[in-house]
């Protein structure tokens, strides 16, 4: 958004939408840049390109100085929510989570599958030094309940320098038909943020599955929820799969 201001506040006062466009830095973000596209358009014919920077700054700024006392935001997937609700989405809060990871990533999920954009970002999480664990479910630990392991969705050149934990079949407990319990969680703990969803890691939960989730900045919740999984690791609950 700066960059987008900055470069705005130079240019000419009479000049084609086009333009304007083609001369904004670049986003991978197609939700991003067809908002741009539709704001610029809408201010073409009512203000100037400088007048439009500080219009965004200024929207920019006051948006964030109220998030940032909520904690808490709704995300979604599949059906647009109703234009009075403010909500993103699901997968392009995760995209944007993981490309803007500094310290670590703990991805847990139910089923992965289709999901190459993710996996290059996590591929350049892990350039940039970022601790990765994966906490995934299998075929065989769940006894067919799910019938393709989390653990393919990610390359072998990712696994290796990452840590990867299951849940033994030994450790869960069976219901009256005598089928274990699953790995159902879906959670993203990034840095100091927690993702908590109920899509699983797939293209269909992303894209055309109806979900649900919350993105919650909060220190102290974030820490419970890596503490309740780390106690699971130290007591052996869940253990760590060997490369």
């Amino acid at each position: 958004m700066k960059a987008a201001c900055e470069t705005l506040r130079t240019l000419p006062a009479t000049i084609s939408t086009e333009f304007v466009l083609k001369s904004l830095p670049p986003t991978n973000n197609s939700d991003l840049s067809f908002l741009i596209a539709q704001t610029v358009n809408a201010a073409a014919k009512l203000m100037t390109c400088e007048a439009l920077s500080w219009t965004l700054q200024s929207s920019f700024t006051t948006y964030h100085r109220c998030i940032a006392h909520q904690h808490i935001e709704l995300l979604w997937s599949g059906p647009k929510p109703d234009s009075q609700i403010t909500a993103r989405r699901i997968d392009q809060v995760l995209y944007d989570l993981i490309a803007n990871a500094k310290q670590e990533i703990l991805l847990i999920t139910f089923a992965a599958a289709k999901i190459e954009r993710l996996v290059n970002e996590l591929i350049n999480a892990k350039k940039r030094g970022v601790n990765i664990r994966l906490i995934l479910e299998f075929e065989q630990s769940s006894e067919g309940q799910l019938s393709y392991d989390a653990l393919k969705a990610f390359p072998s050149s990712l696994v290796a320098g990452i840590q990867v934990y299951y849940w033994p079949l030994e450790n869960r407990e069976r219901n009256h038909a005598g089928r274990p319990g699953k790995l159902h969680a879906k959670i993203a703990v990034v840095d100091d943020e927690v993702l908590v969803t109920s899509a699983n890691l797939t293209d269909d939960a992303f894209n055309r599955n109806l979900e649900v989730g919350v993105l919650i900045h909060e220190a102290t919740f974030q820490a419970k929820i890596k503490s309740y999984f780390d106690h699971l690791v130290t007591a052996k609950v869940i253990c760590k799969l060997k490369n």
